[in-house]
């Protein structure tokens, strides 16, 4: 299959076209409760006059003094949860609601992104599941450095170099494998929300299988929306609005085209989508 990286942005910007508005109201609704969950977050972590203080640091210093920050307080951390677990609802409730506007050019009403609430606990165990995997795959790598590095410094006197070196190892594999597994499980929610019938398991080894073969592909793709990004800081995350929809409109037509290549080709078929 040729991968139409050019082709797919192309038709997100035809299907969104005459109907950006609702699509932007969802962007509106994710980021805003996005939001709604971070202040009393951030209220917990710092108190007004830290508030002040660090308004009037530079970036540098800012940064330096974000990264000694360590809230551990059992409030912030149900916030955390609680805030991860609405974002999975609403993640499969948009899923939903923008699949709709891949199939078919009628107007999609903002409600039906409403009703893709229906589908919570789905969206919960969809997000835990694929969670799950990702973590159990850090685990694998660091243990697997670990094993490689203890030895080594046990051996090797003054080994705080090669210790260095191997820390820095252990991360850029992590990095690697959180893209790559990432990619797999990309689109495990957008299954999980088209397919009622297909169990959450078997939905994330489909996302695996359609995804083979088109890792580097889809990580391009995603490299490509970096100015969008980058727009969307510029303009106070208000660009991003209009942004998050185009790049979830392609994505969604990367699934399309992907689903449908491993069905022709028969790697899928069409009983095992129940």
């Amino acid at each position: 299959m040729e991968f139409q990286r050019k082709k797919y942005k192309e038709f997100a910007s035809k299907q969104l076209s005459g109907r950006w508005k609702p699509a932007v109201f969802c962007s509106l609704i994710i980021a805003g409760i996005s939001l709604l969950f971070s202040i009393p977050r951030m209220n917990l972590t710092y108190d007004w006059n830290d508030l002040v203080a660090l308004s009037r640091l530079s970036i540098q210093e800012l940064w330096q003094a974000l990264g000694n920050s360590n809230p551990t307080t059992l409030a912030h951390n149900l916030l955390v949860l609680i805030e991860d677990i609405i974002m999975l609802i609403l993640e499969i409730a948009a899923s939903q609601f923008f699949l709709k506007f891949s199939r078919s050019p009628e107007p999609v009403p903002l409600k039906d992104f409403f009703e893709g609430f229906n589908k919570w606990a789905r969206g919960i165990l969809t997000g835990l599941w694929s969670g799950l995997w990702l973590f159990l795959w850090i685990i694998l790598v660091i243990t697997a450095g670990l094993i490689i590095e203890i030895p080594v410094a046990m051996v090797i006197p003054d080994s705080e170099l090669i210790i260095s070196l191997f820390t820095l190892i252990i991360l850029v594999a992590m990095l690697v494998v959180m893209v790559i597994k990432c990619i797999e499980y990309s689109h495990h929610m957008l299954l999980v929300a088209e397919f009622p019938e297909l169990g959450i398991r078997k939905a994330l080894r489909i996302s695996i299988l359609i995804t083979k073969g088109h890792r580097m592909d889809i990580f391009i793709t995603e490299l490509t929306f970096i100015p969008l990004y980058l727009f969307g800081i510029i303009t106070m995350g208000i660009g991003l609005l209009w942004m998050a929809p185009f790049m979830r409109m392609t994505r969604i037509n990367i699934y399309h085209a992907l689903l449908k290549d491993a069905l022709e080709t028969q790697k899928l078929h069409p009983e095992d989508l129940n």
